[in-house]
């Protein structure tokens, strides 16, 4: 009933639906990259925008635990040039929300690692997660968060960031096991063996500590703003197929949602046809409470007629906006057309 009436004032007094963008490495380079990235929000009626601030393992803010982004060294930044610092200034001018997103486990994409001395793969690489032989997997490299020490590493970054831009939401990308064969890292295995002494009574497996080690996890990052008497809001991004989500990456996305662990879900299709995007939408609604599942998809990866299918098929759900990672102009503007993206 709640949704029903929802839906019927959306559609009776014909508001908008919120537009949020997320924003690329490449963006974050410099003043005028970012400045551009802020002129595409107010053409296009972007309120919210995703800006990367730890992908990789290095840092796109001042950090004193992460390197600097290869993407800011490469691209010849500033060395005095905060990305996060300047986007936040920003937005409160512009009265744009902005979300750093962080990827917390990804360490490099492939085996050709980086050189920098000072990366995590280079200073700790007894962290890093492996498969059930012992073997160092690369697609991508992982950090593992069944070892206690990277789970202290993380809440480190964290605090950080909370502590130094005191921002209103942090959002984690990938916050999940890339696959089963991740998660064999020694330290993680001993750390399993002490899971099974104190869980004997109770049938359990190396999935159900994979699955407890992130929400035990996102417990922690959401105690640490309690901690830090800060009202900061964590955002978790997901794919909107739990069973997927829960058996093969481990990541446990209703239950954080439901018990208020994060406060917001960035829901990413698994499949963007009009099937899967109209059953993944209502499954959400029903089964989260509240108004906590955004819908996100990647338009530049659908040709025209599936983008129009996509975007009206969850527009027929009373959901409160779109995520899209499209810096095409076409593709938003037919957005903003269909009431997708806040007047000014």
């Amino acid at each position: 009933m709640t949704l029903f009436l929802i839906f019927f004032s959306l559609f009776l007094f014909g508001e908008n639906f919120g537009l949020s963008l997320e924003a690329q490495r490449l963006d974050m380079i410099n003043e005028v990259s970012i400045d551009n990235l802020f002129g595409k929000c107010i053409n296009y009626r972007i309120d919210t925008l995703y800006i990367p601030i730890v992908s990789f393992m290095e840092s796109l803010y001042e950090s004193r635990i992460l390197p600097r982004s290869n993407v800011l060294v490469n691209n010849d930044s500033m060395i005095s040039f905060d990305p996060l610092a300047y986007a936040l200034k920003k937005g409160a001018t512009f009265g744009i929300r902005i979300i750093p997103v962080i990827d917390l486990l990804t360490v490099w994409p492939s085996q050709d690692l980086p050189n920098n001395p000072l990366h995590i793969s280079k200073k700790q690489p007894n962290w890093l997660s492996r498969d059930s032989e012992g073997k160092l997997l690369y697609n991508p490299i992982f950090l593992d968060p069944g070892a206690p020490r990277v789970q202290d590493f993380i809440i480190s970054i964290i605090k950080e960031i909370l502590i130094q831009y005191k921002p209103s939401h942090i959002a984690f990308s990938n916050f999940q096991y890339p696959d089963p064969e991740y998660g064999y890292n020694p330290y993680a295995l001993k750390e399993y063996e002490q899971y099974l002494r104190d869980n004997h009574s109770q049938v359990t497996n190396f999935s159900d500590f994979r699955r407890d080690v992130l929400s035990n996890l996102i417990m922690r990052l959401n105690a640490l703003v309690q901690t830090l008497g800060l009202s900061t809001r964590l955002v978790i991004y997901h794919t909107s197929n739990y069973e997927n989500s829960l058996t093969q990456h481990f990541q446990d996305w209703v239950y954080w949602l439901n018990k208020d662990y994060v406060d917001t879900g960035i829901m990413w299709y698994w499949f963007t046809d009009k099937k899967n995007v109209a059953h993944d939408t209502q499954w959400a609604l029903e089964h989260i409470k509240g108004q906590k599942i955004v819908p996100a998809f990647s338009p530049d990866n659908l040709q025209y007629s599936q983008f129009l299918v996509v975007m009206n098929t969850i527009l027929d759900f009373p959901v409160s906006g779109i995520v899209v990672d499209t810096n095409d102009s076409f593709l938003l503007e037919l957005l903003n057309n269909n009431k997708v993206g806040i007047p000014r």
